[in-house]
């Protein structure tokens, strides 16, 4: 049975739809949760039992290491990461400049490199933890205008499978969700529009957009011990869209 609250919790993204659904989840589910964003991680973390919010850029390595040891210091070492912070962007490519490239995938996969390399160690000294990165189903197929954003979300799910060969036999399970298209401002190039929004939700086995709690179930999931058996596993919630 995992002790859930005994454990710390680490999310990225935490001000986010996703992220903030994750961060209730856990919390509701007895983790201590550390909620890290750029945007007022605390207004989450006040209404969370024993939560703490931190502000921290997930692009910068002196950020994310100071955070960390933050961290540590107030709550101890976390038995879960959850790297939820992402951006989203359409645009051809070569309408894309350098700068927004690199916001894309800074964000979304240097992000991820630099908070693993902060908290793995102690969960490998520890031979027990727990990793979950947030990708996409745009990290397993194309998507029309959206290259910079699918080669972020792809380079996570090899990152997160290349993790998982590094570290399962050091007790650490590291495995990535891909969310479909799901109900938060990350959305918001269709769902304000409601003839599209209508016409794609047709096409799909679902029938509809899903939620952030549902994201949040499959994080809970993957850090719970009914996923004991999972190394690198990339887990579709996409309401069948790449089925």
């Amino acid at each position: 049975m995992t002790e859930a609250a005994t454990r710390v919790a680490v999310v990225t993204g935490a001000a986010g739809g996703i992220g903030g659904a994750v961060c209730r989840r856990l919390a509701g589910d007895g983790f201590t949760v550390a909620c890290v964003d750029l945007r007022e991680p605390d207004a989450l973390a006040r209404d969370l039992p024993g939560a703490r919010g931190y502000g921290a850029d997930v692009r910068d390595a002196a950020s994310v290491r100071e955070t960390a040891g933050q961290i540590r210091a107030d709550l101890g070492d976390p038995w879960l990461l959850v790297n939820a912070a992402g951006v989203f962007s359409i645009q051809y490519l070569t309408d894309l400049d350098e700068a927004e490239w690199d916001r894309i995938l800074d964000t979304n996969l240097k992000g991820p490199f630099l908070t693993c390399r902060e908290f793995l160690p102690a969960m490998v000294a520890a031979h027990d933890g727990c990793v979950v990165n947030i990708a996409s189903t745009a990290g397993v197929r194309g998507g029309r205008r959206r290259a910079a954003y699918c080669a972020s979300k792809g380079g996570l799910v090899i990152l997160t499978r290349s993790l998982a060969i590094d570290h399962g036999r050091d007790g650490v399970r590291v495995n990535c969700l891909c969310p479909g298209l799901i109900d938060t401002e990350m959305a918001d190039w269709i769902r304000h529009d409601e003839e599209a929004l209508t016409q794609w939700a047709s096409r799909l086995p679902a029938g509809r957009m899903g939620t952030p709690e549902e994201i949040a179930d499959g994080v809970a999931f993957l850090a719970s011990d009914n996923a004991t058996y999972l190394h690198g596993a990339v887990l579709m919630v996409d309401g069948g869209g790449t089925a």
